[in-house]
């Protein structure tokens, strides 16, 4: 009147596969060990510097020369809000946004000494001052902007904190 009970069902196994009690006797067979995933090798800078901030720029003259023109140093900032990156040497959660960008440009400024600026700025940069260069157009459009010159800096120090060579067209730069 009732159903018959049903067995457990057993896994099937292989002659050729050891069962799990021999499994730690017997070497595993070379071809099948997953590889070990690749670790990402970290930059020099790292291991020198404790902070982005810490890193020291070749200087003429008490200033960072800026090998590139004001649109390669705005498209290099908006790629940093682009991408959504993390902020480096934080807790590691928050990401760049224009605010963030203002602040550290005025963080590089209060720590690194006070630059003339040919623009009616007497605050430095800042939040406000990124967004009206990122409004800016042309080959030079914001290049008075101070933050032109620290957000030059910056992305610098970022660069050489996570081991990126320089482009060709900087290289060209430096040489002239």
């Amino acid at each position: 009147m009732g159903k018959p009970k049903r067995k457990p069902r057993t896994k099937k196994t292989d002659a050729s596969q050891p069962s799990e009690a021999n499994k730690e006797n017997i070497d595993a067979d070379p071809k099948s060990k997953a590889r070990a995933p690749k670790t990402k090798k970290i930059p020099e800078a790292q291991w020198q510097y404790s902070d982005r901030r810490n890193i020291e720029l070749d200087e003429t003259m008490g200033e960072v020369p800026c090998y590139d023109n004001a649109v390669t140093v705005r498209r290099k900032l908006k790629k940093l809000l682009a991408d959504k990156s993390i902020i480096p040497c934080g807790d590691g959660k928050k990401r760049w946004t224009q605010a963030s960008i203002g602040a550290e440009t005025k963080e590089l400024e209060d720590g690194d000494g006070a630059v003339e600026y040919h623009a009616n700025t007497k605050n430095g940069p800042s939040a406000r001052t990124v967004a009206t260069f990122f409004k800016k157009t042309g080959n030079m459009g914001g290049g008075d902007s101070p933050s032109y010159y620290w957000g030059y800096v910056l992305y610098e120090k970022l660069r050489i904190w996570e081991g990126e060579k320089k482009t060709k067209a900087r290289e060209e730069a430096e040489v002239k």
